[in-house]
């Protein structure tokens, strides 16, 4: 069984299996309870961009995840470590929990239409919690719920849901209003030191799986020929992250 002291990565090693929780109680934690005490902010601040957009995000790259691109929109304020900062600028809520939790490593708003069904899968590495805090919550279980591991839970405005990103969830909108929520992810204490490192690994996994949804047999490819890619993605993204981290994403995420 995989310790939260043992850094797991979900795209060279075994399916991740933990005997921690599923969950995690939010009054545990104090940027829990503060991310909570926001929420009228953050939903002020992101209905105003749903609305802007004509509700319209930016729809999930992976197939695997959802089949339409239409069901799962996300727009980010922040990936792993390097901010999104035209979007950050239409979110001062959004901005000042970012300024004050330098360990909220990404930020999104994110939208789940009417209908969608999100298959069972992974996340990046357990060295995250990853949270959703109920921003438009118009229905509940059944019809409207989310499971980690066959525990399931109902999302609530204002309420977080904190829980383990590594191990398998799914997610489902079965009702007949879109679902928001405000989404993010905080290093866990044991990995704060190696916080730079994490974010870089996941971001070079991230453009790793992107360069295969571009290159059609990708995947087939023997896993030598993914490392020697990876290997270099991750040097390119070293070189470039004081760069970064002062002026922000280099691809485009509006």
């Amino acid at each position: 069984m995989s310790n939260v002291t043992n850094i797991w990565y979900n795209y060279w090693m075994p399916k991740y299996k933990s005997s921690e929780p599923n969950f995690f109680n939010p009054n545990d934690y104090e940027w829990a309870k503060d991310v909570m005490n926001t929420t009228e902010d953050l939903k002020t601040d992101l209905l105003k961009i749903l609305e802007e957009r004509k509700g319209s995000l930016i729809p999930y790259y992976s197939k695997s995840v959802v089949s339409e691109d239409t069901q799962w929109t996300t727009l980010a304020f922040k990936t792993w470590g390097i901010d999104v900062k035209d979007n950050i600028q239409k979110a001062p809520s959004v901005k000042k929990l970012l300024d004050k939790y330098p360990f909220m490593v990404s930020a999104s708003m994110n939208l789940l239409k009417a209908g969608a069904r999100l298959e069972k899968h992974q996340g990046d590495t357990n060295a995250i919690f990853r949270c959703h805090l109920g921003i438009s919550i118009e229905a509940t279980l059944p019809e409207l719920g989310f499971q980690v591991e066959g525990e399931k839970r109902a999302w609530e405005n204002g309420k977080l849901l904190i829980f383990t990103d590594a191990k398998e969830h799914s997610a489902w909108n079965d009702s007949n209003s879109d679902r928001l929520i405000f989404l993010f992810d905080i290093i866990r204490s044991p990995h704060i030191k190696k916080q730079k490192s994490i974010c870089i690994n996941v971001r070079s996994f991230l453009l790793l799986q992107w360069i295969g949804s571009k290159i059609k047999g990708f995947l087939k490819w023997p896993k030598w020929v993914h490392r020697i890619i990876f290997f270099k993605v991750k040097c390119l993204l070293w070189i470039i992250y004081p760069y970064q981290r002062k002026k922000g994403v280099i691809i485009k995420h509006t």
